[in-house]
């Protein structure tokens, strides 16, 4: 049997001198007595791979199945997100930074399905943070994940269709509409993040079938219980620390640990320091026990180019030899 700790956010790092400073001793013990490589695939890619999916699998699909929507039909996501000007450039921020009310989802889904309805588009919010639109056949755009424009000038990243959808222009006119909302003049006056603009991507059908991977899955993030749901891994909630992740008998496990995507989305680095030394007090001081339990740990660690995993047997609690190396030197 073994466990498989996804954790995203930790590299790339902070900048320095942050970065050079941050010490996490359990976790740097770790990867010095593990056997290491680097496998392609940044952000979701890696853990879309596991189940043989590449970057434009249908996000959209597997999610809004698993929030309780429709299977059939051809969906993108339709994330809302917030752009503002920082420095010399236009940024875009992820639903995160918005906090939405559920009054504030219905009242812009409502007005992007009746100024949509004639392009054949039908949007819906199962949650505030994820919304999807339906596509007409043959209409679905080529898109750039959201998880690689947040935080970036989205120029030159948007929605390009081969069909009669113009979706730059519609891209466009989603602006202009959202930001004449009349909760968002609410928002701006108390000094909150206006909703602006929704992000497009993800888009498909639902797969004729998946792969299992893993016979059980630890997360709260959507993407991984989707694809858990959708291929029959056995999911539950991520607990606090490893100590609390009970044995799964013989199956393979993925815990995806996500404590640290919150703070780095909102660009809180006094968050993420505290979040990043919390992990390795929960999670990577009780590895030894969880060694002895599981047989096999992979420590997973998406980078800015690539993907870091660390391999640790039995025979890894004797390489005493082997030095620590600050976190930052894995990036």
């Amino acid at each position: 049997m073994s466990l498989t700790l996804l954790v995203p956010d930790l590299l790339p790092l902070v900048p320095a001198p942050e970065a050079a400073s941050l010490r996490l001793p359990a976790l740097e013990t770790w990867l010095a007595r593990a056997q290491s490589r680097r496998e392609p695939g940044t952000g979701s890619r890696w853990l879309l791979a596991q189940w043989g999916l590449a970057e434009d699998a249908p996000v959209a699909a597997l999610t809004l199945a698993a929030d309780g929507g429709p299977r059939e039909g051809h969906w993108l996501r339709a994330d809302p997100v917030h752009q503002r000007v920082e420095g010399n450039g236009l940024v875009l921020h992820d639903a995160t930074a918005l906090a939405l009310s559920r009054e504030e989802c219905e009242a812009a889904i409502a007005e992007l399905n009746r100024f949509f309805a004639a392009d054949g588009l039908e949007f819906v919010a199962p949650a505030p943070e994820r919304w999807y639109v339906r596509v007409p056949a043959g209409e679905l755009p080529r898109t750039v994940p959201l998880e690689a424009v947040a935080g970036r000038n989205p120029f030159g990243m948007l929605p390009e269709g081969a069909g009669r959808l113009a979706w730059p222009s519609l891209f466009s006119e989603a602006q202009m509409l959202l930001a004449g909302l009349p909760f968002n003049r609410d928002r701006e006056a108390q000094g909150r993040p206006a909703l602006n603009a929704v992000w497009f991507w993800g888009g498909g059908a639902w797969p004729a079938s998946l792969p299992r991977p893993f016979a059980g899955v630890a997360a709260d993030a959507s993407l991984p219980r989707a694809l858990a749901l959708a291929s029959g891994c056995a999911v539950q909630s991520l607990p606090p620390g490893l100590a609390q992740l009970p044995s799964p008998g013989s199956a393979e496990t993925l815990a995806v640990v996500d404590t640290l995507t919150l703070p780095r989305h909102h660009g809180d680095r006094e968050a993420w320091l505290a979040a990043a030394r919390a992990l390795d007090r929960d999670w990577f001081v009780p590895l030894g026990r969880a060694l002895g339990v599981f047989g096999r740990i992979r420590i997973v660690l998406p980078g800015e180019r690539d993907t870091a995993v660390f391999e640790l047997t039995g025979q890894a609690r004797w390489r005493f030899f082997r030095r620590a190396r600050p976190i930052h030197v894995h990036a």
